[in-house]
């Protein structure tokens, strides 16, 4: 017997719904007019199928249920609907109308005053027009009736049927059955139980597609025969032209389509785009999907396929392009790029004619500087082509200064004056050369490395054909005489050499706001080789916990101060690698880039004040759009806690006493060490699309401690616990995370994020120096809790394992930080549009961290593998989201589900009854992962 697969559409009525609707008073079948039916299930019954290809069945269904997640629509549409009165509405229309006739009436003679009450009366039309076509706000927050309508269901069969056919069901069927829901529903078992409605039910004279009566309420059934699925059993090639098979022979390897395969027109559809990718990159410019076409022929064999591909020949053949000159325009002005971006050459091609009479007949020398004209101005170059139309007209067509050319790896620049940026640094960035066929990668890639040089607002490049044409004389390479030639025109739009950017805000952390202020200078291209030079400063006041718990009395009291904060930071990015010996060639292909930063700040609380210096050194390479890598050979960091409160300090020692190690986040500290990351990222920054996410960062500091702990100038004469400390250590950490499109506006999103650091070898105590143990910088341990992690406990407040800080009087301490060796964590969010731009969010996170070494003082704080599955907190919650597409809002709610550190662990039973340290509230900027 045949395993029927059933994938179904029924929003399903909840509690939310039930009440929502005993609020309205009514059921949603008396928003209905006579004859018509309320659509509420929609089922889809397969056999053989896949659940991808199950779940695209659902996708095209032409008509669907009215949804009840995240909130139940159509349930808000009816109670929005209880207060809905478009008369009312029309009254309010007329009397805005009357209102504002008068007083335009009445200022008349006055144009700036009419203006504002017309944009005025226009703004409040709009918004009562928008009422009375759509509702009340909270009808537009909800959804209508869907109303069942046959003929969407017979387009639904239709559009099932193409797509079997095109997944290699070629003797799909596809039918369907619409029908009354035999049961009652929720709402009405409510209203009856609560004997708020009485009235016997009767039947709606209406039938089905079987010919039965009917209640108004429909369930539409797909049922698909899909029938044997056909594979590929042989894949030919005729391609007339010779040039053009040689290539498609030769990426064979790469082919998406082979024998025995299910027949499958996506497939399909990639492999011609990848055809036509690989030809382009072998010099056929004019090359379109248009010209393939793929034959399939299933008259042969049962249940088989046979695949013809013909590449069709245009008139005169498909001809195959060399590049003839490459010149980059280096101060074009941004009217003429967004021009060439547009495809709008027109002009240009006009222009070119008339100096292509007088082109160059003899070439510069290699490095060469001279002023342009029309009688030695590169081929294919022009005064009109690379003169600022948009200057000229705003100038009254004023004569612009020539440009000068200098030419470098047989690459033309042309700009006004001297090139601002070294020519050696600009070929780095051009992949395209003379003599070099026609390749669509190497041309994106040039575009794309010189976006990367953050030297350019608009960057292009546009390809100009040489009727005709013969190499130049200065070509080297030997070319076919069939091919022809084009030249190739790069054209860049500067940005403004410095910039500014002032910023002002605020932070709510720790129940108090924070003003800030950031001030960042950009000043590119200080040293004529495209570099950044970034200047930037920061103050501002942020709410802070205190690090350590306090008892007064026997209760816990979480004390939350202000701390000031400045900082500055000065870096300076390179656009290549800074090693000896040209090893960073190898990598030139990659965006190599070299980059220096220095940064201070200074932290001033009641408690204590701190600074940290720090300067790094990093090579950063780009293999791809999506894959990142960064190699930081020197991280150098000095720590300095110059002021520490006497009652502070005792405070510190007490918990050191029972083995945190939050003491050595006071201590003078040096931190040397070195890291390797890698990030691949196929999203975007609004997260729109499905896309992965993974980061990998090892690093390794304290290796060459020895050389110098010890000594009396690193350490200075003071007492041990004032002395300068370094730590040798090893960090290991891994983010994954998937974000799945499930709709055009729904995501579902998880992540998981794990890491272990640890010491390499003992170091000893500062009050017993015959004591060593192994301890690592504060700043590298892991914490868990706050927003972007398990958001139900307060940032770095979570753990460790299933040990529970307490105070010295017994009670539960909730506000020390939690430091651990080894973390694992994750987090799973279901996103979805609320209104407009309101989105909402349900998550459930959880997580927790371990020390990886046995400890008295906290049992139950190491890992165990026995019992660390048990340690895992859980906590969920609901989000709001304020998406300003430049900027998203973040409002998170959640609260504790699982505690492994309480008495009693499942404290969601608590959520009614306790409201400190249940529940915490969550804002941020951006999405939490």
């Amino acid at each position: 017997m045949e395993k029927v697969r059933k994938l179904t559409l029924a929003p399903g009525l909840g509690l939310l719904t039930a009440l929502l609707w005993l609020a309205a008073g009514c059921s949603p079948l008396r928003l209905l007019q006579p004859n018509q039916r309320l659509l509420t299930q929609v089922e889809v019954e397969s056999h053989d199928l896949s659940p991808a290809q199950q779940e695209r069945l659902l996708t095209l269904v032409q008509q669907k249920p009215n949804r009840n997640l995240p909130i139940p629509r159509l349930a808000v549409y009816q109670f929005g609907h209880s207060f809905y009165d478009s008369a009312k509405i029309r009254k309010k229309i007329e009397r805005i109308q009357t209102k504002y006739a008068k007083k335009l009436a009445a200022a008349s003679t006055d144009s700036a005053k009419v203006g504002k009450l017309t944009t005025r009366r226009d703004r409040l039309l709009q918004r009562k027009e928008q009422a009375l076509a759509k509702g009340n706000a909270i009808m537009r927050l909800g959804e209508p009736p869907v109303i069942y309508d046959p003929d969407l269901s017979r387009r639904t069969v239709d559009q099932l049927t193409t797509y079997l056919r095109s997944q290699g069901f070629f003797r799909a069927q596809v039918t369907y059955t619409d029908s009354a829901r035999s049961k009652r529903s929720l709402v009405d078992g409510i209203l009856r139980v609560l004997q708020l409605r009485n009235k016997p039910v009767h039947a709606v004279p209406l039938r089905d597609s079987a010919g039965q009566r009917l209640h108004r309420r429909v369930t539409v059934t797909y049922q698909v025969q899909e029938g044997p699925g056909f594979t590929l059993s042989q894949y030919t090639r005729s391609i007339p032209d010779s040039g053009v098979a040689q290539v498609v022979a030769r990426g064979q390897g790469s082919a998406l389509l082979h024998v025995g395969d299910a027949y499958n027109e996506d497939l399909i559809g990639q492999e011609r785009q990848r055809l036509e990718t690989l030809l382009k990159n072998a010099g056929y410019y004019d090359f379109r999907t248009q010209f393939i076409t793929l034959e399939a022929d299933t008259s042969f064999e049962k249940t088989q396929v046979r695949l013809r591909l013909l590449i069709a020949s245009p008139a005169g053949g498909h001809r195959r392009y060399r590049l003839r000159e490459v010149t980059m325009l280096a101060d074009a002005g941004q009217g003429q790029v967004l021009r060439s971006l547009a495809g709008d050459t027109a002009r240009l091609v006009r222009r070119r004619r008339l100096g292509r009479r007088n082109a160059a007949t003899a070439p510069e020398a290699e490095g060469s500087i001279g002023s342009i004209s029309t009688a030695n101005m590169p081929a294919g170059v022009t005064p009109a082509a690379v003169a600022d139309s948009l200057a000229a007209r705003r100038r009254g067509r004023a004569r612009l200064a020539p440009r000068d050319t200098v030419r470098y790896d047989s690459v033309a620049f042309a700009s006004r004056g001297p090139l601002p940026i070294k020519p050696s640094i600009l070929t780095r960035q051009i992949t395209l050369r003379p003599g070099q066929l026609y390749n669509l990668n190497r041309t994106q890639r040039t575009t794309r490395q010189l976006s990367a040089l953050d030297m350019y607002r608009f960057s292009n490049v546009s390809f100009s054909k040489v009727p005709d044409a013969k190499p130049l004389a200065s070509d080297t390479i030997a070319a076919p005489a069939t091919d022809h030639y084009l030249d190739a025109l790069v054209t860049a739009s500067p940005s403004p050499r410095f910039a500014e950017t002032t910023e002002f805000g605020g932070t709510y952390v720790a129940d108090r706001l924070g003003p800030f202020a950031n001030l960042r200078l950009k000043w590119r291209n200080p040293f004529h080789g495209a570099e950044v030079l970034e200047l930037s400063g920061r103050i501002g006041f942020e709410g802070q916990y205190t690090r350590l718990g306090t008892s007064d009395g026997g209760n816990a009291v979480q004390n939350s101060v202000y701390t000031v904060q400045y900082g500055a930071t000065a870096a300076l990015l390179i656009p290549k690698f800074l090693v000896p010996f040209g090893i960073g060639h190898s990598l030139r292909g990659y965006q190599p880039r070299t980059r220096f930063s220095v940064s201070q700040t200074y932290t001033r609380t009641p408690f204590y004040t701190r600074t940290n210096a720090e300067f790094t050194f990093d090579y950063l390479w780009q293999t791809s759009p999506y894959h990142q890598y960064i190699f930081t050979p020197i991280d150098a960091a000095l720590v300095k806690t110059p002021f520490i409160r006497d009652d502070y300090r005792d405070s510190l020692q007490a918990y050191r006493r029972r083995g945190s190690p939050l003491y050595q986040s006071f201590r003078s500290i040096y931190e040397p060490s070195f890291s390797f990351t890698s990030i691949y990222n196929s999203n975007d920054i609004n997260q729109t699309h499905s896309a992965r996410y993974l980061r990998l960062f090892v690093e390794v500091g304290g290796l060459t401690r020895n050389l110098y702990r010890t000594k009396t100038w690193f350490r200075g004469d003071r007492e041990p616990e004032n002395q300068t400390e370094a730590y040798d250590f090893a960090k290991l950490s891994v983010d994954y995370r998937r974000y799945y499109k499930l709709s055009p506006l729904t995501y579902l999103a998880w992540r998981l994020n794990g890491g272990v650091a640890h010491a390499l070898t003992p170091t000893p105590t500062a009050s017993d120096p015959n004591v060593s143990t192994y301890t690592i910088p504060y700043d590298k341990y892991f914490f868990v809790g706050g927003s972007n992690s398990v958001r139900a406990w307060q940032p770095r407040r979570l753990g460790t394992g299933s040990y529970a800080t307490q105070f010295a009087s017994g009670q539960r301490d909730y506000i020390t930080e939690q430091p651990g060796e080894l973390l694992l964590e994750g987090s799973v969010e279901y996103r979805f549009p609320v209104y407009s731009f309101i989105k909402g969010a349900l998550f459930t996170d959880f997580g927790n961290v371990w020390t990886l070494q046995p400890d008295p003082a906290r049992p139950g704080a190491e890992f165990r593998f026995n019992s660390f599955a048990q340690q895992f907190a859980v906590g969920s919650g609901i989000g709001i989201r304020l998406d300003f597409t430049f900027l998203i809002l973040r409002f998170d709610i959640a609260t504790k589900v699982y505690d492994p550190t309480a008495p009693e662990r499942w404290t969601i039973r608590n959520v009614l009854s306790q409201t400190r340290n249940q529940t915490a509230l969550n804002i941020g900027i951006g999405y939490p992962f």
